[in-house]
């Protein structure tokens, strides 16, 4: 398995972390100072998190890399069923799969930002909008309501996050708009007028080249916060929020 996957080199951090505390714990032993569990859980997450930063990992992974081993002392101590702990692997992994695979998790837009996206899309009617990786719909659901002249697409591959969406299709359906499990690779856009997503810059390059391949003249590629290499946007929304989100617009 290739050093680039981000979990390979979450699990790389994770292994820094298993030796600097087996060290530790004999330095302790050593010193006659005592090394319970938990103290070791803890020096095992800090150290993990740190040797994360080197690793070219997104700063969403130094919460995950320090939880980690304080969390696995916590469930090892409740002694749960022997089944727990693969069904909870089973759930984050169908929670955070784009992660594992392709370098980027779970974001979820905020209300803010899914009217500042409202505002760029094109007055006229009967535009076309495609949300590549459209985890829980937020985004869609509250263009399609302002919108219901135009169509909208999400495209979302994290099996849990699809399932959940689709039922909220089915709970709050519109007519304007459409969740498809598929890999945005493998989606045709140039049928859509615009073209939002909010990733990770690991895909940006790739992805914005397969706007510009396929995408017509006068299009908009949106990218929620994360830039495309060496590519200026032609407009950047500043929006109003405690995340100081940023719209990076390209016109194709």
């Amino acid at each position: 398995m290739s050093l680039n996957l981000p979990i390979v080199r979450a699990v790389a951090a994770q292994l820094v972390g298993g030796i600097a505390t087996v060290a530790a714990m004999a330095i302790m032993r050593n010193l006659g100072w005592p090394a319970p569990p938990a103290t070791l859980s803890i020096i095992w997450g800090v150290v993990a998190a740190v040797a994360t930063l080197p690793l070219g990992l997104a700063r969403w992974w130094l919460p995950v890399q320090a939880a980690a081993p304080v969390l696995l002392w916590v469930m090892l101590g409740l002694q749960p069923p022997g089944w727990v702990f693969p069904a909870v692997f089973v759930v984050l992994l169908a929670v955070y799969w784009n992660a594992v695979g392709e370098g980027v998790p779970l974001y979820l837009s905020n209300a803010k930002t899914w009217r500042a996206v409202e505002k760029l899309l094109p007055k006229r009617p009967g535009i076309r909008m495609a949300d590549l990786g459209s985890g829980l719909g937020g985004t869609l659901w509250h263009v399609a309501d302002a919108r219901p002249d135009a169509a909208f697409e999400g495209f979302e591959t994290a099996p849990l996050v699809y399932l959940a969406t689709r039922l909220r299709e089915f709970t709050q359906p519109r007519a304007n708009l459409r969740i498809r499990f598929l890999s945005l690779w493998r989606a045709d856009l140039r049928n859509f007028d615009v073209v939002y997503c909010f990733l990770s810059p690991v895909p940006m390059a790739r992805l914005y080249a397969k706007a510009r391949a396929e995408m017509k003249p006068g299009s908009l590629f949106i990218s929620n916060s994360f830039a495309v290499p060496d590519v200026a946007p032609d407009e950047i929304v500043e929006v109003d929020d405690s995340r100081r989100t940023r719209l990076l617009v390209f016109r194709m």
